[in-house]
């Protein structure tokens, strides 16, 4: 833990490829392009077993600010992947790209199947992917409920896996079982959105009840489920950076 801590939360280091992701990022922002935005997660105003999306026009500059991975969030999701080093990822939520480049660039040699539900953001995430030349990531268009199960089959195993696109217990919860069965020894499942709803807290605490689950860990944007049977005691660990301490805001 004390290793992990050191070399994601509070490691300094700064790799090239944050300055290319938020040179995007920043061209996004100044964007001024709408789109036919369909979503399908916490912000649509079906069920959760709704495969009808709300439809919306949104602008890029407001996908950006609302649904991608701030710098912050990127820079831990690279770090964390740069030390576990998975052979496969799986992103539920792609969203307009930002997550899966961060994921994409820590680890060039494994392979990253990126789930987006909506057709306009799968699209700017591989214009994205594509400027950086991340040809280890592959973006997959439609509901979850319809391109999860193939993204398994065709992964075979998954070592890490990124939830970040439904924000809703169920729909989570399911996300969760259902890849269980692909998962090996010291695969991590990172979950961006516990702390959306009380709802959301309480799915989290199931997950942490799971009997597979040996470990978590909650950086309170990011939390983590370990599924290593080497933990042979199921610990559970809040940890906050240093930056981030009160005594360091006030």
């Amino acid at each position: 833990m004390f290793e992990l801590v050191n070399e994601v939360l509070e490691d300094r280091r700064w790799y090239y490829a944050f300055r290319d992701i938020e040179h995007l990022r920043n061209q996004m922002l100044a964007s001024r392009v709408e789109l036919d935005f369909v979503d399908f997660g916490a912000g649509s105003s079906g069920d959760e077993k709704s495969r009808v999306g709300t439809k919306r026009r949104v602008s890029v500059r407001d996908l950006v600010l609302r649904a991608a991975s701030s710098p912050a969030q990127g820079r831990t999701l690279f770090r964390l992947a740069n030390r576990l080093v998975p052979k496969t990822m799986l992103e539920l939520g792609t969203s307009v790209g930002l997550g899966a480049m961060y994921l994409a660039s820590a680890v060039r040699s494994a392979k990253l199947i990126s789930l987006e539900a909506d057709p306009e953001c799968a699209r700017i995430a591989r214009i994205n992917l594509d400027a950086l030349q991340l040809k280890n990531a592959v973006v997959i268009t439609g509901p979850f409920e319809e391109t999860l199960s193939k993204a398994l089959e065709q992964l075979q195993n998954v070592d890490f896996v990124f939830i970040d696109g439904n924000h809703r217990p169920g729909p989570t919860l399911s996300y969760f079982e259902a890849c269980l069965p692909y998962v090996r020894d010291e695969t991590v499942f990172v979950f961006d959105d516990i702390y959306w709803s009380l709802d959301m807290k309480n799915a989290w605490r199931r997950i942490q009840e799971h009997a597979r689950v040996t470990r978590t860990v909650d950086f309170f944007d990011l939390s983590l489920a370990f599924v290593n049977p080497e933990f042979m005691e199921k610990q559970h660990f809040r940890i906050i950076r240093t930056a981030l301490k009160p005594w360091k805001v006030f």
